[in-house]
């Protein structure tokens, strides 16, 4: 099991904390599903890395590239006066300004559900598999 990580942000002058909890196994394997699925011929299958990923998930079209990427936002959790609030788009706007500021909860979700790719592929090779 992933460790959660624990994120501070400054929006706008305003520190915020999040807590992030990786997403379980069979859920991430979904999603790296979902984006390769999106992705077809937009990505380097050979070279995979966060880059690739998300150039694949934008040039996706806007409804199914907007699923994955709200799917990286179920496992934050704000967390204001010790307490842990699930991250909710109903709330979000009470207390976060810039838009920056969901683009990077939703970076640093995807290194934490999606950090190994590096070390993974050190030790791994796709050559000779064909999609």
């Amino acid at each position: 099991m992933k460790e959660s990580k624990i994120i501070k942000l400054d929006d706008g002058g305003n520190k915020l904390t999040f807590k992030i909890y990786p997403l379980p196994a069979t859920k991430s394997e979904d999603l790296i599903i979902r984006v390769a699925m999106l992705a077809g011929k937009n990505m380097n299958f050979e070279s995979i890395n966060y880059n690739e990923a998300i150039k694949a998930v934008l040039s996706s079209p806007y409804p199914e590239a907007k699923a994955i990427l709200d799917e990286l936002l179920k496992c934050v959790y704000r967390v204001c006066d010790g307490k842990e609030t699930q991250f909710s788009y109903d709330d979000a706007d009470g207390y976060i300004s810039s838009p920056l500021t969901l683009l990077r909860l939703r970076k640093e979700s995807m290194e934490a559900n999606f950090g190994f790719f590096p070390a993974y592929l050190k030790f791994t090779s796709l050559e000779g598999v064909s999609f």
